[in-house]
């Protein structure tokens, strides 16, 4: 569909003031194969930052600002870019769950938003800007609404029109496969994500240069990844188009440090040979290769020639002669600072059942990257639960198997600001990638609650991949019948600054260096059978679709090279778990039995657990799961449910019986008897036209209801305690009045009818009366009973004692 064309007023670059005082709502929109849309609106909210961008698709809005701090500006280093995907439980109808019902703090949803928004236009952005803070904040939501999408879009959008210095436009397109492998999806709602195969969503700038990928899918191959990205870019150009019509004000000017160059020269002179000949030397780890640059730094530093800068102008400087150094010898030669050629990977060494008593575990090391995998599995109670606000939007779901990854700080020979502190955005994003390559390869249906615990001990690069390739391990050790092993590797890029799309190198397994010098860090996990997770990141302005290519295929070979590594140790899952596993078993109970085991605050259940370890839990109506740690205690706690079931035997009878009642208590909404069976097999009286029998619910009453009982029971002066009533009876029940079926093969009919007040059925208190007994409702184990199948019959039981 054609973009509408703006009055000529809007295209313009604006002044700050001239924004600030316009007052004139701008928008524009695309259509995507006209099933969806995407709005981009500005000049209505939030004026008083530097720019503010609304994208909405359909009943979902997230809306953007950008803000900058002109007094500060970066030293460099790093982008002085703040990031924030803020939560807002009212955009979707909700209070939150919290103590304070507000917004504390992010979820991990909404952290992995955010970094992926920060990922996407970070590379974009000059390393000398000023200090820039994007907030997104979600203003409507509903269960289709895709906040990434709507986040990047928007914040691009922002940034775009914004005096900030930024290297735009860029945007944002969701693509999803169907299981076939032959549709595509553009910006595909709940219900299509949920019937994909392959899940991805790419960021890109003009002339088709990627910035960002994420993707996640069930063996995704690498023409269908192509595909699909070729369906990003055939819709991509339109947004870049709607993003200049929106306008925007006049860029800043960045200041140029004068001294730079002059730094750079002295630094080269002093410097160039050392650092050379450090990142030449294949025998130096990364420890010693730290430390050797260090020491050549302090020593440069001190000299004379350089004491009249500042020291942060100094170790900026340093940083990109270091980086240069480092890029410059890779690209002439074509040997990396370890030794190796570009598609060379480091060392690997693998154990598994390292501990006995884990229920599975595994050692992953390539190079000086270390992961340790450990498994354990609990009941299916243990299984992750989001909250309200997080389902509602479909963002997060019921886990039974969850990944967490541990980065502590002395795998990189640091000091932490605390052993107790806080998950950081890092680890979370980490984390998620990994077991997003994982969770397509769980079995449905297993049984247990499974954690996969990722602890990284020593890091130079790629951790998160090596977490995939410890886990895969790790849960084969444990006997997880997965579909296939899974492995990832890191994919680096060193590029000329001349000449980036002709001049490049393509690094297999980087190393910790090569991410901080390079220009990519492109993260891509799967199987013998195709791609099952992938996360790209970049330094420079975007990859080419030749560059791209040419990452999947060398992606593609190292997979291979590590599955054919880790098969060698283990190939299959483990036949037999471990004796350390803890059993789980099913077991079947009434639905009116239960109420034994869970009375009383769950009294029954809570002592089972106590003396035999074993951990109960409810599964659905009518079974319950028994996680035992071994046979022994599994055997003992089913003899004592066994005997607290038993205990207390319930009141059931053939069916048809004749039961005698007694009628204790009337109020409007109830009527409680007292039943005592009189005719235990049946009487053969049967009316297929009853129109109304009694829905009960049976419970034993205390010795108040016993000493009501007829005289000819013999027991109406004694107290029974509990546990202690004979079995043939009484039994006191309470039932109200509804339709019910006449036969226990009819289904339960929707619809009731009320009865205001039982006098209108002529009962009072001590009436006698004959019941035909029905059975119980084989659903909710309801007791069934009818006094009107009797109505005509002449058994002296039928007539009601005065």
């Amino acid at each position: 569909m054609r973009i509408p064309q703006l009055p000529l007023r809007y295209s313009k670059r604006w002044s700050s003031r001239e924004y600030r005082l316009a007052g004139n709502e701008r928008s524009v929109s695309v259509d995507f194969n006209g099933k969806n849309s995407l709005e981009l609106k500005t000049g209505h909210m939030a004026r008083f930052a530097s720019a503010a961008v609304v994208a909405s698709s359909g009943d979902n809005s997230v809306m953007a600002t950008v803000v900058q701090r002109k007094q500060k500006q970066g030293d460099g280093n790093g982008v002085p870019l703040q990031v924030e995907y803020r939560p807002s439980a009212s955009a979707v109808g909700r209070i939150p769950t919290n103590f304070l019902r507000r917004e504390l703090s992010q979820s991990d949803n909404e952290i992995l938003i955010s970094r992926a928004i920060d990922r996407s236009i970070r590379p974009l952005m000059p390393a000398n800007s000023y200090e820039t803070q994007v907030i997104c904040k979600p203003l409507a939501l509903d269960e289709n609404a895709d906040q990434i999408m709507l986040g990047i879009n928007a914040a691009s959008s922002a940034l775009h029109i914004s005096s900030a210095p930024f290297n735009g436009p860029l945007a944002a397109i969701r693509v999803s496969m169907d299981p076939r492998g032959k549709i595509f999806h553009v910006n595909p709602g709940q219900e299509e994500l949920k019937a994909s195969s392959m899940n991805m969503i790419v960021a890109m700038r003009r002339n088709q240069k990627t910035v960002m990928i994420e993707l996640d899918g069930e063996e995704t191959r690498g023409e269908q990844l192509e595909e699909a990205l070729d369906v990003a870019f055939q819709n991509v150009e339109r947004l870049h188009v709607a993003m200049d019509e929106l306008g925007g004000i006049e860029k800043d000017e960045l200041p140029e440090k004068t001294t730079t160059m002059e730094i750079l020269e002295i630094l080269e002179a002093l410097a160039r040979e050392r650092i050379y000949y450090v990142m030449t030397d294949s025998t130096h780890d990364k420890i010693s290769r730290d430390e050797e640059i260090k020491a050549i730094m302090e020593d440069v530093i001190g000299t004379e020639a350089l004491q009249p800068f500042p020291p942060a102008d100094i170790y900026q400087c340093w940083s990109f002669l270091v980086k240069k150094v480092l890029r410059e010898t890779t690209l002439s030669t074509g040997i990396r600072c370890d030794g190796r050629r570009p598609t060379d990977f480091r060392p690997i060494r693998i154990q598994v059942d390292m501990y006995k008593k884990l229920h599975g575990c595994s050692m992953f090391q390539r190079g000086q990257t270390q992961v340790m995998s450990t498994v354990t599995f609990d009941s299916p109670t243990a299984a992750f639960h989001p909250d309200s606000v997080a389902q509602l939007l479909g963002s997060q779901r019921k886990k039974s198997f969850m990944l967490h990854y541990e980065f502590p700080s002395f795998a990189t020979n640091d000091i932490g600001v605390s052993a107790s502190r806080s998950l950081n955005r890092r680890e979370i994003g980490h984390g998620a990638l990994a077991e997003k390559a994982l969770k397509p390869l769980f079995p449905t249906g297993f049984p247990y609650a499974v954690r996969l615990a990722c602890q990284v001990l020593e890091s130079n690069g790629s951790s998160s991949m090596a977490s995939v390739c410890g886990g895969s391990l790790a849960l084969y050790d444990a006997g997880v019948p997965m579909k296939n092993a899974a492995a990832g590797v890191a994919i680096g890029l060193i590029s000329d600054e001349k000449e980036p799309e002709t001049n490049y190198k393509v690094l297999t397994d980087i190393l910790g260096i090569e991410d901080y010098a390079g220009d990519m860090d492109f993260k891509i996990a799967g199987t013998k059978n195709g791609f099952t997770a992938a996360q790209l990141d970049v330094k420079n302005d975007g990859l080419t679709r030749q560059q791209l290519r040419e990452s999947l295929d060398a992606a593609r070979a190292g997979i291979d090279h590590v599955l054919g590594k880790m098969a060698i140790i283990r190939d299959r899952p483990r036949e037999q778990p471990k004796s350390t596993v803890p059993i789980i078993e099913s077991m079947r109970i009434e639905p009116h039995k239960r109420v034994t085991l869970f009375r009383n605050n769950g009294y029954n259940c809570k002592l089972i657990e106590a003396e035999t370890g074993v951990k109960i839990s409810v599964e659905d109506e009518s079974n319950i799961s028994l996680l035992a740690p071994s046979q022994e205690k599994l055997q003992k706690a089913l003899s004592m449910m066994n005997g607290v079931l038993e205990s207390n035997t319930t009141l059931d009878f053939a069916f048809g019986s004749i039961i005698q009642a007694e009628i204790v208590e009337l109020n409007s909404t109830e009527i409680s008897e007292l039943l005592i069976p009189i005719l235990p097999e049946k009487l053969g009286v049967w009316n297929s036209e009853v129109p109304r029998l009694l829905k009960i619910q049976i419970f034993r009453r205390w010795a108040i209801w016993v000493s009501k009982c007829w005289e000819s029971s013999g027991e109406h002066n004694r107290k029974y305690e509990n546990n202690e009533f004979p079995d043939n009876g009484p039994w006191c029940v309470r039932h109200t009045t509804r339709k019910l079926p006449t036969s226990p093969y009819q289904q339960q009919p929707s619809k009731s009818s009320s009865i205001r007040h039982p006098d209108v059925l002529g009962l009072k208190v001590g009436d006698k009366m004959a019941c035909t007994w029905f059975g119980r409702d084989e659903h909710t184990g309801n007791i069934r009973l009818s006094r009107k199948t009797l109505a005509g019959a002449s058994h002296p039981a039928t007539q009601q004692k005065k």
